[in-house]
């Protein structure tokens, strides 16, 4: 056995050897052509050399005490790396501490009210509806419409494809074309997603999320809606409704529609999601969310929680969030109005409705009250999606945002005090548990401190 490792030994020195000498013959022979006798060798020899310069990297390193000597081509392509931090994701990354107080204020405030109620013990239908999981990055996110749901069923498109870009890419009506829900998952799978997962919804105001919803859904023309839910409402509050009115339904006023609220989440009757409590819709008790993010602080919440996911490679392509979401609202509306437009006639003139999108605008905030809808009624049938868009950025770059913002809280306050103070109790009594978990005042002062007005709104 000794004599069999000797000779084999042997053999691996005499191979070593070689390539030695011949490495070192090579060497030789390199030099010896720099000889004056063999002045085109040396030309040779130069150029070689030079092309290894240039197209190979050589480098020494110690491992473990055994040195090497490591030579790669430069030009070969490489593994991508992570690209180095800009000042502005670094900024994000300082003030996370300061969100993450906010972030577990909300969880602490969430468990405390659980703890003094009983959560639901299975999952509806619905919840699992509004259910997006994905399964990369253990990230499992509940939809309340009207809190920003659009935005956050893009950017996980996005995140699904593993596709770097902006959620506004994808078109708003493009935005459930790829949504795929948990409706389907067993009870077993929902355990273990609801262990292995980081959990995260977004909360709005009742009171902002509801005014929303309807000015979308039912004041400016919405067809869909209209047919859906505005006939309903109709039929069901207005006691001497016309017949148009009960065949379109696409005069429902705000009084109308809170009152349709109120009812349908007493009666189970003819509910919607999009009118329907955050509560009832993710069943935060039952989930336990890690995350609960507000429509209140929105592109913060939003850095916070691409950084908990490990997706900072997002935040570049999500910069000046509110921006970004100004456009996409412009978009939607001018899409919304051109392809429902054939659609709106049988109910009301096209011009009418043109003008009801540009109260829409000013309600949001993006146009100024001064600023008269600019189209005149022989322009409407060829209002395009890119004119509209075009007017509606224009008038926003000419206003001042600190007098629209004012302008948004002015309009929200002059549709709340159309309603009556015990229609709102009502309201506010039915979106209780929104008001508990999510740590919105129930009462506040703004809308039901009221003097010498109850006469007037009467």
């Amino acid at each position: 056995m000794a004599g069999d490792v000797d000779r084999h030994s042997l053999r691996y020195f005499r191979g070593h050897r070689l390539v030695i000498d011949s490495f070192y013959g090579w060497l030789v022979k390199c030099l010896m052509m720099f000889s004056r006798r063999r002045r085109r060798y040396r030309l040779v020899c130069v150029v070689v050399i030079l092309l290894l310069v240039v197209l190979c990297e050589v480098s020494v390193d110690n491992t473990e005490g055994q040195w090497g000597v490591h030579v790669r081509l430069r030009f070969r392509k490489r593994p991508t790396t992570p690209s180095v931090d800009t000042p502005i994701r670094i900024k994000v990354g300082k003030a996370r501490s300061r969100w993450r107080k906010q972030i577990d204020e909300r969880r602490r405030r969430l468990q405390r009210v659980c703890t003094t109620q009983s959560a639901h013990t299975d999952f509806t239908q619905l919840n699992l509806r509004h259910f997006q999981y994905n399964h990369k990055h253990r990230m499992l996110y509940c939809g309340v419409e009207k809190s920003g749901s659009t935005f956050w069923r893009r950017l996980l498109q996005q995140i699904d494809k593993n596709v770097i870009i902006s959620p506004y890419n994808i078109r708003p009506e493009n935005g459930l074309l790829n949504y795929r829900n948990l409706a389907n998952e067993t009870l077993e799978e929902l355990d273990d997603i609801l262990k292995f997962s980081v959990k995260f919804m977004v909360a709005r105001d009742p009171y902002t999320r509801l005014l929303s919803g309807y000015i979308d859904k039912l004041y400016s023309p919405n067809v869909y809606f209209w047919d859906s839910i505005g006939e309903h409402i109709v039929r069901a509050v207005r006691p001497n409704a016309t017949m148009k009115s009960k065949t379109c339904g696409h005069d429902v006023t705000f009084l109308e529609f809170v009152k349709y609220v109120i009812k349908s989440q007493t009666t189970g009757e003819k509910k919607d999601s999009h009118f329907m409590p955050a509560v009832e819709i993710c069943n935060p008790c039952k989930v336990r969310f890690d995350i609960i993010s507000q429509m209140e602080t929105f592109r913060f919440d939003v850095r916070f929680i691409l950084e908990t996911f490990n997706l900072r490679s997002y935040l570049g392509v999500i910069d000046g969030p509110s921006y970004n979401m100004l456009n996409d609202t412009i978009y939607d509306v001018a899409q919304a109005f051109v392809s429902m437009r054939t659609d709106i006639r049988r109910c009301m003139s096209v011009h009418a409705a043109l003008l009801r999108v540009w109260e829409k605008l000013q309600i949001k905030g993006i146009v100024s009250l001064d600023i008269p809808c600019p189209f005149k009624k022989d322009e409407v049938s060829g209002l395009t999606i890119d004119i509209m868009t075009s007017v509606i950025r224009e008038a926003l770059d000419s206003a001042s945002l600190s007098a629209l913002k004012s302008q948004r809280k002015s309009l929200f306050l002059k549709f709340y005090r159309q309603i009556p103070l015990d229609v709102l109790r009502k309201l506010a009594d039915v979106f209780k548990n929104d008001f508990d978990h999510f740590g919105y005042e129930q009462y506040p002062a703004i809308l039901f401190k009221r003097v010498n007005t109850e006469k007037t709104i009467g």
